[in-house]
């Protein structure tokens, strides 16, 4: 199992990134495909921020937009189940996405905070060149653990990360713990176990479930003609800013003789639309989305898909199925979504002249539903096929198999509301690396596209978010009424 810890969590890209198959897993964690979900308060998973992990993160902000994009048209009702009440669904919404736009506003790292960052980045694939590096670590614990505590809170129209070590849980809006903890298992193997927690206002994890039924079932029963005027009459600030990066070209709605509704969407990005005020990010997209290659499907022990999201060439297409809010099998008797299932994913990226990535990659994702908690675990125990460059083809031993031995490859998100206190986003992470020339290979490959996004674009995303969320926030608020 995966530990857990008090007032947890790492800092915000420091991470075990770049490895193939933990920027897949990135895609089913923390940034899965619905919007809501996308968690982007703390954007640390263990996937980032390696080059293969910058590309792919291109293409899951695309597909998590475009779902936003399609779920939200004719969704009139949507606002509404943010709270039992207008007046508590005002607040709810207010919080959540007034704790998105505190995160991204003007963003800022104490120094120490910022070199561990740094040096994580380069080295996660390679943990012992940080494991005795002294200026990094906030805690040596026994047995060869090393910790790095971290707190992000919103202070004076800036959001800061810094190594401050607390026991106390998140109390104000957008507040956020953060936890990277190194565990040297002997000369070669080293687990990285990270988390965070990030407080999201009022919102219960009931009325976040109640809020994706919603959006799933906007699209229920509209022809495209509708539904495009529905999300644009509902939503305009939010449109006229998804607007800008993302083209949402196809759009079909088709009822089924059984009552429930196939969803077919193909969204486009698109960089020139925002160029103009984030230029760094913009140049970041057009030189990474177009050259992720991805196949994501979700099916059950009897093979029925329940869920499939591609991306080729700059476009994300999402298929779906369901009856009244909730998923339903593609082919077959409607029946309830089953708790466990299975992830199967293929994904390649073009990293300067090398083309990397996975194929047949398989996991479990286990829907987690109690009265105060909604989320996902996944988990990662078989090892893919592997698509690398011929050079390198003879460094594959032991070392990629290790992430998916024992207890293999693990995250886990959830919302979890505390009457009387700040509901938690919560995430966490574990894997185990095994040192090799394979993963040196790799971390080098992806400097460049992690430099390109760390030192230029993320100050731009930053800001982009800021104004996504708000709009957000603005038309939620207009259509509840009291």
């Amino acid at each position: 199992m995966m530990p857990e810890y008090r007032a947890s969590v790492m800092p915000y890209h420091i991470a075990a990134p770049g490895y193939l198959s933990y920027t897949v897993l990135g895609l089913c964690g923390h940034r899965n495909i619905f919007c809501m979900l996308q968690y982007q308060p703390s954007q640390h998973t263990l996937t980032k921020r390696n080059g293969l992990a910058q590309s792919f993160h291109a293409t899951k902000r695309l597909a998590l937009a475009a779902t936003f994009a399609t779920l939200i048209a004719g969704c009139t009702d949507v606002p509404a189940a943010f709270g039992p009440t207008p007046s508590q669904a005002r607040a709810n919404a207010d919080g959540l996405f007034g704790a998105f736009v505190k995160r991204f506003t003007n963003v800022s790292r104490a120094p120490r905070y910022a070199r561990a960052r740094e040096m994580m980045l380069h080295y996660a694939l390679t943990p012992s060149e940080v494991y005795s590096d002294t200026s990094i670590w906030t805690v040596y614990g026994p047995d060869n653990y090393r910790t790095l505590f971290g707190n992000a809170t919103f202070t004076n129209g800036r959001y800061v990360f810094s190594n401050t070590v607390t026991d106390e849980p998140v109390q104000s809006l957008g507040e956020g713990r953060h936890i990277m903890r190194l565990h040297k298992l002997n000369n070669d193997d080293y687990d990285w176990f990270t988390g965070v927690d990030f407080a999201a206002g009022t919102i219960t994890a009931n009325d976040f479930a109640n809020v994706i039924t919603r959006w799933v079932a906007a699209s229920e029963g509209h022809n495209e003609a509708t539904l495009r005027a529905g999300y644009r009459a509902a939503f305009p600030r939010t449109t006229a800013a998804l607007g800008r990066l993302y083209s949402l070209d196809t759009l079909v709605s088709t009822p089924d003789a059984d009552g429930a509704n196939k969803l077919y969407a193909v969204i486009h990005i698109t960089p020139d639309g925002i160029r103009q005020d984030y230029p760094a990010y913009a140049a970041f997209m057009t030189k990474y989305a177009d050259k992720v290659k991805l196949h994501f499907t979700l099916v059950d022990s009897r093979g029925a898909k329940w869920l499939e999201v591609t991306s080729r060439d700059g476009y994300v297409t999402l298929r779906l199925k369901s009856r009244d809010g909730h998923f339903a099998p593609f082919e077959g008797p409607i029946r309830p979504i089953p708790d466990t299932l299975l992830m199967q994913v293929d994904f390649t990226a073009k990293i300067k002249l090398f083309t990397v990535g996975v194929e047949h990659m398989t996991g479990e994702w286990v829907n987690l539903h109690s009265e105060h908690e909604r989320g996902w675990a996944l988990r990662f125990t078989r090892e893919p096929g592997w698509v690398l460059p011929p050079v390198v083809g003879y460094l594959i031993k032991s070392p990629l198999r290790r992430p998916f031995e024992g207890n293999g490859t693990q995250f886990r998100f959830a919302v979890r509301d505390q009457p009387g206190h700040q509901t938690i986003m919560s995430r966490r992470g574990s894997t185990t690396v095994r040192e090799s020339a394979i993963l040196r290979f790799i971390g080098k490959l992806g400097g460049a596209a992690m430099g390109d996004f760390v030192s230029k674009a993320e100050d731009d995303e930053n800001r982009f978010n800021v104004a996504i969320y708000s709009a957000m926030a603005a038309d939620i608020n207009s259509a509840i009424r009291p």
